[in-house]
């Protein structure tokens, strides 16, 4: 039985649209089955590590695993990899040399689970800034601790602050710097992926630079939505060939969506 948060579209959009958009499961969708004692108590472990690292961290000026500095992202990284190890995951990368040394570029991620944000910070082999959301600025302990750090807060209700959030996040991509941003917007259901939304694709034409995108493969399987505890296992996240963007670029949806439906086989 789904729970009733989970079956319920929000005021104004209909079940169809609140389907198409990624806010309720699809039609068929079968609800993963109940955690093992073991899967959640070795997740509350290192969850609870995690946040512990996180309020401390949210009272510094720059926090000590920022990713958008060097120094910052190799501390978070080896703080991600120790939590990978206790949660008995195996993190494979391939195509870190196909991601330019120099000059800005928009990393694109196909959206899966909430493990992505700990394989993704593995997988990127520069320092970042990322777009949020509201609901990752509500989150206990990581909305302060990321507010505290130099990315971008996408408010969807506001259209006039995210369009002025993604030009002042372009222009740090024009300048030189990595953006991270999930063209989906949400965690997909059952690993096929959600319609483009058009912010990522607005800060790409903005910036001009090369998309790379981060194909993830295997953290649905072992943290799908509606779970709670991670399941030991191995992902996979391929980095891809840099995608050329020239304004208006207007197949330029078309080129992510078959980039990502490459590597996803």
């Amino acid at each position: 039985m789904l729970l009733p948060w989970i079956a319920r579209a929000p005021r104004g959009m209909s079940i169809a649209e609140a389907r198409l958009a990624g806010i309720v499961p699809p039609e068929g969708w079968v609800a993963p089955r109940r955690d093992r004692v073991r899967d959640a108590a070795r997740t509350a472990g290192v969850l609870a590590r995690l946040l512990a690292r996180m309020a401390i961290d949210a009272r510094r000026a720059v926090p000590t695993g920022d990713t958008t500095t060097p120094a910052g992202l190799a501390a978070l990284q080896r703080a991600l990899a120790a939590s990978a190890r206790r949660l008995r995951i195996i993190v494979e990368v391939t195509g870190a040399e196909r991601v330019p040394r120099d000059g800005g570029v928009v990393f694109m991620w196909n959206q899966t689970s909430h493990l992505d944000h700990l394989v993704l910070p593995l997988a990127l082999p520069r320092p970042f800034h990322s777009l949020y959301n509201n609901e990752i600025r509500r989150f206990p302990i990581y909305g302060a601790y990321i507010a505290r750090a130099d990315h971008f807060w996408i408010d969807r209700t506001d259209e006039a602050q995210w369009r002025r959030q993604i030009a002042i996040a372009a222009e740090r991509v024009n300048a030189g710097a990595c953006v991270l941003v999930s063209p989906e917007g949400t965690r997909s259901w059952d690993g096929r992926l959600l319609p483009m939304k058009r912010g990522a694709f607005l800060l790409a034409r903005l910036a001009e630079r090369p998309i790379v995108c981060a194909t993830i493969r295997g953290a649905r399987e072992l943290l799908p939505r509606g779970r709670l505890a991670v399941r030991p296992g191995a992902i996979a996240v391929e980095l891809s060939d840099p995608i050329p963007v020239r304004a208006p670029a207007p197949d330029l949806e078309s080129r992510v969506v078959a980039t990502f439906q490459a590597a996803l086989g």
